[in-house]
């Protein structure tokens, strides 16, 4: 049972739906900008413009803060992949450049989601190395439809062993790209345009190799 206390109407402002959402999102920018070892949960309730205990009621601590923010990005990529092309739908090369696309967009218009994302995860947690890696694996299954079927199920060893190098090939390829683009990186004063059409002929060699 809460304390007593839980019915004031402070208490009963900090606990609504809404001011979770304002947690995460500030939880997001200031993860992206410090990580996880450098920020404070003081920080982030200062930055969601709410008390500490606030952050608290949600969310039982700073490890599980920075988890649930890196889940909802990771879902929000998946919404925009799965709104291009759902998994039931045909897997086509058009589908697979409007993927990359809408990825690429998606970063664009969501700078501190992929800072988060590209720069902060790598190396914090084992919990958030595990997230990582099934994100990453549930969209390499996604990929395999581009050979024509529904996964590496073709008879062939060898086969299934140069799909899913193929696959392998093309995330690493994404995520060091975007990486590098991102502020201050190797490519970020290069054109858009120009590293985007790199990006789709070389998906496409890779692809149809």
């Amino acid at each position: 049972m809460r304390d007593s206390d839980d019915n004031t109407p402070n208490a009963l402002q900090a606990h609504r739906p809404s001011r979770r959402n304002d947690i995460l999102e500030a939880a997001i920018r200031q993860f992206a900008r410090k990580g996880l070892v450098d920020t404070a949960v003081t920080e982030v309730a200062e930055e969601a413009n709410v008390a500490a205990t606030a952050i608290y009621y949600h969310f039982s601590g700073k490890e599980e803060l920075f988890s649930a923010a890196v889940k909802r990005v990771f879902q929000s990529i998946s919404d925009v992949v799965a709104a291009v092309r759902d998994d039931d739908e045909p897997a086509t090369p058009a589908s697979l450049a409007a993927v990359i696309d809408a990825v690429w967009n998606w970063i664009d218009d969501h700078p501190d989601e992929a800072t988060l994302l590209y720069l902060q995860l790598p190396g914090t947690t084992r919990q958030i190395t595990t997230l990582r890696q099934e994100f990453e694996d549930q969209h390499a299954q996604r990929a395999f439809a581009y050979f024509g079927g529904e996964g590496p199920r073709r008879t062939s060893a060898a086969r299934r062993a140069t799909e899913t190098l193929t696959v392998r090939t093309l995330i690493d390829l994404l995520i060091s790209v975007h990486t590098m683009r991102l502020a201050d990186g190797p490519l970020s004063d290069e054109p858009s345009t120009k590293l985007r059409r790199a990006v789709h002929e070389l998906a496409d060699r890779l692809m149809n190799t």
